[in-house]
């Protein structure tokens, strides 16, 4: 509870300024009461020194100092307050000696200008000052005293002062940061509420403050584009679901479907065997699509390790068109191929894939009739490193504009370029680009006067 209690902000910042203006308020009055004993001390001071003085010009004014001597109640009656202190020394003999509280002198030196100690170590602590004067030709020790009492009796109320002002200073910094932190959060506690009030079913509503301070303003503004982000990504795992819900639905139909009637009579073995080949290749539809969602998780997780390499891309690009030969002709397609570039620093296996699923996806969605031109180049800039461009372009066919930015994007359909049933749920270009995040690479997809192209771009730093 205590810990639940001090995780509070509006808790913590009351806190943290009440300390900080007690350090200050703290700091003022130490200042004040070092300030005020300074001036106390000072005054005291001028007064010794005052008195030291005037008595010099007495002793030297007079032309015998025994008659000053014989006559020390005058000084007595001077001096007044029974906590001054007044001694006349010759040598080690106390001409003048007037303390009325026996305060013990020390060993002084000899000094022509007046000289200030404290006497602590004594019942009655005491500001003492002292001077040797000559007097006809003779060294005397003028010594003057004040003790601290009067000095205390200012301090001691201004320090109690001091305290009670400090005292009730912080309590009240207290109350007025309490009220401004729970008055100054409101906004906060605002963006909380909405905040609590956005759910999987109310992803489309967002964060609306009015005259909000401009750094709860900029959380608003992020919080907000968190929210596009989390809707976005919803909208297209709904999709997901539902395309990979039709596309295992499909096979499986035609699985049950298919044995169900196979099963409803007798059969010879070569209609088992004909439904054995048409499950298969349900199976291994099920199966591709499985491998390119695993594959996208453990792209996701950077579990997919990279084997760079220099590839020859004139060998690879034969033997995936090899792939697709058969595919090629029925559409009467055909490969043009534009390989000014004939290395790539990349992984063999994965080069091999987003190729692959380039290509497949020009004949899936090219159609009939169609030049595809797989390329090459190098890219030279005036940056130390240099990247190669690898690019498949479908002639004739075009991709409109608002879905161009989206075509990488995982599950996500063009509807419009579907020509066939049997698509995996958008998955192809998906894998596609994780192979290019891999590789630290880029991935394009533009309309050009010869066709839709889809360029991937590598660098060709080993150090990548």
């Amino acid at each position: 509870m205590m810990n639940h209690i001090f995780r509070s902000l509006e808790l913590r910042l009351t806190l943290l300024v009440t300390f900080c203006s007690a350090l200050v308020l703290c700091v003022v009055a130490m200042i004040s009461y070092v300030g005020i004993n300074q001036i106390l001390i000072i005054q005291q001071d001028h007064a010794l020194t005052d008195r030291i003085e005037r008595l010099e010009i007495l002793l030297q004014d007079s032309e015998n100092i025994n008659q000053i001597v014989a006559r020390p109640k005058l000084y007595q009656n001077m001096l007044g307050n029974q906590d001054n202190l007044f001694i006349l020394m010759d040598h080690n003999q106390r001409l003048i000696d007037i303390n009325p509280l026996n305060i013990p002198l020390p060993k002084l030196a000899t000094s022509s200008s007046i000289q200030f100690t404290d006497l602590t170590q004594t019942e009655h602590p005491t500001r003492l000052s002292w001077k040797t004067i000559n007097i006809h030709q003779k060294p005397y020790v003028l010594i003057a005293g004040k003790q601290w009492s009067e000095r205390l009796n200012i301090l001691e109320p201004f320090r109690n002062g001091l305290l009670v002002s400090v005292s009730i200073g912080v309590v009240l910094i207290f109350i007025l940061s309490a009220l401004a932190s729970h008055f100054g959060l409101s906004t906060l506690r605002k963006l909380q509420q909405q905040t609590q009030a956005i759910n999987v079913h109310q992803l489309q509503q967002r964060i609306q403050l009015d005259q909000a301070p401009s750094e709860i303003e900029q959380l608003t503004v992020d919080i907000n584009t968190m929210l596009n982000r989390i809707e976005i990504g919803y909208q297209q795992l709904n999709r997901f679901s539902e395309d990979i819900a039709h596309e295992f639905r499909t096979p499986l139909n035609n699985l049950i479907g298919q044995t169900e009637i196979m099963l409803m009579g007798e059969r010879t073995d070569e209609q088992y065997k004909e439904l054995l080949y048409s499950n298969l290749e349900d199976y291994q539809r099920l199966k591709r699509m499985i491998d390119s969602m695993l594959f996208l998780a453990r792209a996701d997780r950077q579990m997919v390790m990279l084997n760079k390499q220099w590839v020859d891309l004139p060998n690879l690009v034969e033997t995936i068109c090899d792939i697709f030969e058969h595919q090629a002709e029925e559409q009467a397609c055909q490969f043009i191929l534009q390989l000014e570039q004939t290395k790539i620093l990349a992984d063999p296996e994965l080069l091999q894939r987003a190729l692959y699923n380039l290509i497949s996806n020009a004949l899936t969605h090219g159609g009939l009739q169609r030049q595809i031109y797989i390329g090459s180049r190098n890219n030279k800039k005036n940056e130390p490193s240099s990247t190669t461009s690898l690019y498949v372009i479908t002639s004739d066919t075009s991709i409109a504009n608002e879905h161009l930015d989206s075509l990488f994007e995982r599950f996500y359909q063009c509807i419009s370029s579907r020509h066939q049933s049997s698509q995996t749920g958008g998955l192809g270009l998906s894998i596609v680009a994780s192979i290019m995040t891999l590789h630290q690479g880029e991935y394009l997809a533009y309309n050009t006067p010869d066709g839709i192209c889809f360029e991937l771009i590598f660098p060709n730093d080993c150090d990548q």
